[in-house]
């Protein structure tokens, strides 16, 4: 659970809400409350059981800041600069509910960690290595870095 200044991740949200709401801050209001929003329905589907942990706050926000990247690329393609503008600055709000990631460094660290315990048989293990680093690596990566560095290891 990863807790910030004391206080769960939802929490800080409603209370991120409030203030943007007093500065009349339109973008962290929209973008906060779009957020608690897709929060409420994802803790009602699935496995949730109706609760708000951290780990589905950092699990819907990674899903949200992925579709910002999106939309900023397809609205520069179209040459939407203004709206790409809007897109980013909505990445910035949500990328502030997101842990550090990991450099690429620390990931290789951890996946030849993960190596020398699972003891794969050359590029032919690549599944049972990535199955293992990803489990490890949750939340702190994302899986095509994992993927890329676990490549390179395993020579294939």
């Amino acid at each position: 659970m990863f807790t910030i200044a004391g206080m769960a991740l939802y929490d800080r949200i409603e209370s991120e809400m409030i203030n943007a709401r007093r500065q009349r801050d339109d973008v962290a209001l929209g973008t906060l409350s779009l957020l608690k929003s897709e929060l409420v329905r994802a803790s009602k589907e699935g496995g949730a059981s109706g609760r708000i942990d951290d780990d589905l706050v950092v699990r819907v926000t990674r899903k949200e800041v992925k579709r910002r990247e999106e939309a900023i690329e397809v609205y520069r393609k179209a040459g939407r600069e203004e709206s790409a503008s809007r897109e980013e600055a909505e990445m910035r709000v949500l990328r502030d509910y997101l842990p550090a990631s990991l450099s690429e460094d620390q990931i290789e660290a951890e996946v030849r960690a993960v190596i020398a315990e699972v003891k794969p048989d050359g590029p032919k293990g690549f599944g049972l290595v990535m199955k293992a680093a990803t489990a490890r690596l949750a939340g702190r990566a994302e899986g095509n870095e994992i993927a890329k560095v676990t490549r390179r290891l395993l020579g294939s």
